[in-house]
């Protein structure tokens, strides 16, 4: 179980995640615990944004928002 902020999409349906060789990141769904676990998750807000900042430049993501994972724990499990 992880603790800090993480990526979520509008619906805090997906959290983002780094694909299996670590070069990209995707949405993945919430449904499954183990994909929350995998989640990218820092504990600093300020670090948090740098790194979406990076992302959105660099044309990864989109549209994600920052989102306490405990509330993902709580609501799904």
């Amino acid at each position: 179980m992880q603790a800090g902020l993480v990526f979520c999409d509008f619906d805090n349906q997906n959290v983002l995640c780094y694909t299996e060789n670590r070069k990209n990141v995707e949405l993945v769904s919430v449904a499954n615990r183990n994909n929350l676990n995998k989640a990218i998750c820092l504990s600093d807000l300020t670090e948090m944004k740098n790194v979406q900042e990076r992302l959105q430049n660099a044309g990864f993501i989109a549209d994600v928002y920052i989102v306490n994972i405990a509330t993902l724990y709580k609501g799904y499990f």
